[in-house]
């Protein structure tokens, strides 16, 4: 087959065919000579349906009179397969208003051998602003599908990505990834990042991610739906989320996210991961709102408070967000241990507010405020637990402050005030308990529970002032 390209008016078209189309078509040597001649003479470029092997195709400003691109193919009838490895499959350097649309990019599971963060498309470079890549299928990438590089800036939506290493990643890039279905990924879904902590204005909104592995190990780096790192000021809203290996949503020393109004169903590990695990790389200001969460190890973690190594994640607002079926999960880990999830609803540690949230059917506790030391200025107020063993457990530590827990419903916790003999570590409405180094259990006062403050008046202990609450067993 042959490539052939002819000008229209106001277009370049491009067909494949043993013999020359008719008259005004010529024939051309590649899939790239026809775009560098699309962008010199400043006409959008049209493939007709097809399947159009190639090689790397590249668009800078050494190519094509140094134009912009716009390239696309009626929906679902073309597909532009990668015919070797090669660094990309289609790569925009440096030039500004490039619009891809409606083409199948098929990487055929060749070698993806780019420097950085390699990717079949890849959008690079402070000058390529205001780049719209949408209504295109990306599919079996051994590499990421769609990379956004190096201050780049623009829209990615209404995709279908699937069978690749990572969906989409964005790192030093300020980019709106909107309304794309993602699907069967060995590593992340969607990736937005930063080379260091600072603002970033990304929009994640609107997507679907089905189905995320962790091929490649660790602890949490990968076989995650959305993950955050170092990039400030994310809005993270209206996304459906869905078996992933480790969380829905994860925010890595990421100031100022906004996570809203997103639905995750069975995720292995944390749902909603909100954490500052390095020091110096500190998450400051998080708002966890409004967000569905069935079916995962964990709902809802603020962590990490500056021991140990850890960085602080503090200021945050975890508030309105409907929680259930929350189990204890065998996670493996790289060298062989196995770590298990501890079943509760939602846990913070710093300088977070825990308001008006549904929380129904865990294992282990519906909220935990604070890990041992770690617990200082928290709030529980206005929350509805249901069906949960332990309601609300806090930490007694020596280094813990200013815990606040008022004005909650607990029903249906586990009462062991009038059994003889005890042996229920999680139970209780508003109890105290501390973790072993393997789980989480309620404290004891001599050989006997400490107390329960469920129904108590308005009283101090030790760090906890408790009150207005109502628990019914």
């Amino acid at each position: 087959m042959t490539l052939y390209q002819k000008s229209l008016d106001n277009l370049l078209v491009v067909s494949q065919s043993s013999s020359s189309p008719g008259t005004g078509w010529s024939a051309v040597s590649n899939l790239q000579t026809a775009i560098n001649n699309a962008r010199s003479s400043a006409k959008p470029l049209q493939l007709l349906p097809g399947v159009y092997l190639t090689s790397q195709i590249l668009v800078d400003t050494a190519s094509g009179g140094g134009n912009r691109l716009e390239l696309f193919a009626e929906q679902g009838t073309v597909t532009v397969r990668l015919s070797a490895a090669a660094p990309y499959l289609l790569n925009v350097n440096n030039v500004p208003d490039v619009v891809v649309r409606g083409i199948n990019f098929d990487g055929s599971n060749q070698t993806i051998n780019g420097s950085g963060i390699a990717g079949l498309i890849r959008f690079d470079g402070s000058s390529t602003t205001d780049f719209i890549f949408s209504e295109c299928n990306v599919s079996k990438s051994m590499a990421t599908g769609v990379v956004a590089v190096n201050n780049a800036r623009g829209r990615i939506a209404d995709n279908r990505i699937s069978n690749c290493g990572i969906g989409i990643f964005a790192i030093d890039s300020q980019v709106f990834i909107e309304n794309n279905g993602l699907s069967t990924l060995n590593d992340n879904g969607i990736c937005v990042w930063a080379s260091t902590v600072g603002g970033n204005g990304s929009v994640v909104s609107g997507n679907t991610v089905n189905w995320v592995d962790n091929a490649s190990g660790g602890t949490g780096q990968y076989g995650n739906g959305i993950l955050v790192y170092r990039a400030g000021n994310v809005k993270i809203s209206e996304n459906n989320v869905f078996n992933t290996k480790f969380s829905a949503i994860r925010l890595n020393a990421a100031n100022n996210g906004h996570v809203v109004n997103n639905y995750c169903w069975n995720m292995r590990e944390v749902a909603i991961f909100i954490e500052a695990p390095g020091a110096g790389e500190n998450l400051s200001g998080g708002i966890i709102s409004g967000n569905n969460i069935d079916t995962a190890g964990l709902g809802i973690s603020v962590a990490n408070s500056g021991l140990y190594g850890d960085g602080i994640a503090d200021r945050c607002v975890v508030s309105n967000n409907n929680i259930i079926n929350i189990t204890n999960n065998a996670i493996p880990y790289p060298d062989g241990s196995t770590s298990l999830t501890t079943g509760r609803g939602i846990t913070v540690e710093t300088d977070t507010i825990v308001t008006n949230n549904v929380i129904s059917l865990t294992v282990g506790a519906a909220i935990g405020l604070g890990v041992n030391d770690a617990a200082k200025d928290i709030m529980a107020t206005g929350n509805l637990i249901n069906n949960c063993p332990m309601g609300i457990a806090y930490s007694t530590n020596n280094s813990a402050s200013s815990i606040l827990v008022s004005s909650n419903v607990v029903r249906g916790y586990r009462d062991i005030s009038n059994v003889a003999d005890p042996n229920y570590p999680i139970s209780g409405a508003i109890v105290s308990y501390s973790f072993d180094g393997s789980s989480f259990q309620r404290d004891k006062n001599g050989g006997s529970p400490n107390t329960d403050y469920g129904n108590a008046t308005q009283t101090s202990s030790g760090p906890l002032t408790v009150g207005m609450n109502r628990a019914n067993p």
